[in-house]
């Protein structure tokens, strides 16, 4: 099963920043016999979700050279739950990229609220082989929200 905890980026600023939403419904597969009278979204999947826009955020910066892996997850706290019908607000932050990783900061927000805080998401940069990095960029492409031409350029 894969994932994509966020459905589109809603603001970016190259070597920055990354912001990214995610409508959260009842229809959501890890709804599915879970939580059946009082449905949470489980907080690793908070946390996943600010990394995919972490990683996101790291690949479009880098011009597609590499792909974010996650590597490590430091001091994240969470501060209220999560449930259908919110919309999740996740911002990323670059504290720190080169070639080898990049470190990043992210917070998850409802209402404006702090629902999830996490201080640092460590990445490994891996490079990507240039016969896949067309696909990796279509794939990038679609999740920017328009936020990225057809080519991968940032449309300012």
């Amino acid at each position: 099963m894969r994932f994509h905890l966020f459905d589109k980026i809603i603001q970016f600023d190259p070597g920055k920043s990354g912001v990214a939403i995610k409508n959260i419904t009842v229809a959501e597969e890890f709804f599915i016999k879970h939580y059946d009278r009082s449905p949470l979204m489980p907080e690793p999947l908070i946390i996943e979700a600010l990394a995919q826009t972490g990683g996101w955020t790291v690949a479009v910066t880098t011009q597609f050279r590499f792909v974010a892996i996650l590597v490590r997850i430091d001091k994240a706290r969470f501060l209220k739950p999560v449930r259908p019908g919110d919309q999740l607000i996740l911002k990323t932050t670059i504290l720190s990229i080169n070639e080898n990783g990049s470190l990043i900061e992210g917070t998850a927000e409802v209402n404006g609220e702090p629902v999830a805080h996490v201080e640092r998401i460590m990445y490994g940069n891996s490079p990507v082989p240039n016969h896949l990095k067309d696909s990796i960029k279509t794939g990038y492409i679609y999740r920017s929200g328009g936020l990225l031409d057809r080519e991968g350029n940032l449309i300012q």
